[in-house]
């Protein structure tokens, strides 16, 4: 058998119990040496000697943690190898278990950093609501987009005009085409008589 993780020989390690990766040190599954045929063909056994093997079964939580989290860190390098573009935020992983929203690229990272440090969150939520009201299909795309597009409608609203090229693509790091895209569908969007709704708030 083959490890899942990194295709290394599994192993028995009778100490604990455990089928682990000779590898990377994954944990695929627990058998005892009671759940083998044959094991105990003798009944000379001392109280002592059994005593020790049952609590060389018991696994100690310190270490399942250890491999639960190494497990984690290795599929996680395994989905980023070959794609520079993309981080993993180790800490929410490690604290969620689970690899929704841990995995990020690089320029989105950026974007995000750049809406902090202008202190834009306010209105893109804002943006995001107008794009919800209007049409959901417009939040489907990629985040650093899907933020620009918010925070344009939102500007446009508020202000009567779009957003500069410079402006967006400096901020949300989007290229060129995106901005010229997003331009468009804040164009053909902002005559809606809906919006009218937001223009107070």
């Amino acid at each position: 058998m083959k490890c899942e993780v990194c295709g290394g020989v599994l192993v028995w390690d009778y100490e604990y119990g455990e089928i682990v990766c000779s590898q990377c040190g994954v944990v695929h599954g627990r058998i005892f040496s009671s759940d083998i045929p044959g094991y105990h063909t003798s009944e000379k056994h001392s109280r002592g000697d059994q005593v020790e093997k049952s609590s060389a079964n018991t696994l100690k939580p310190s270490l399942f943690k250890y491999r639960r989290l190494l497990r984690l860190y290795l599929t996680a390098n395994r989905k980023i190898r070959g794609k520079p573009w993309l981080e993993v935020n180790y800490n929410k992983l490690f604290e969620t278990g689970r690899f929704v929203k841990t995995i990020t690229s690089v320029a989105s990272m950026k974007a995000r950093e750049s809406i902090e440090k202008h202190e834009y969150w306010e209105i893109i939520n804002r943006g995001l609501k107008v794009l919800e009201t209007v049409n959901p299909a417009l939040l489907a795309r990629s985040e650093r987009c899907k933020y620009a597009l918010a925070y344009m409608i939102a500007k446009t609203i508020e202000t009567g005009e779009i957003p500069s090229e410079e402006e967006v693509t400096s901020i949300f790091n989007v290229s060129e085409t995106s901005y010229r895209r997003l331009k468009l569908i804040i164009t053909s969007i902002q005559s809606r008589p809906v919006l009218a709704q937001f223009k107070s708030t």
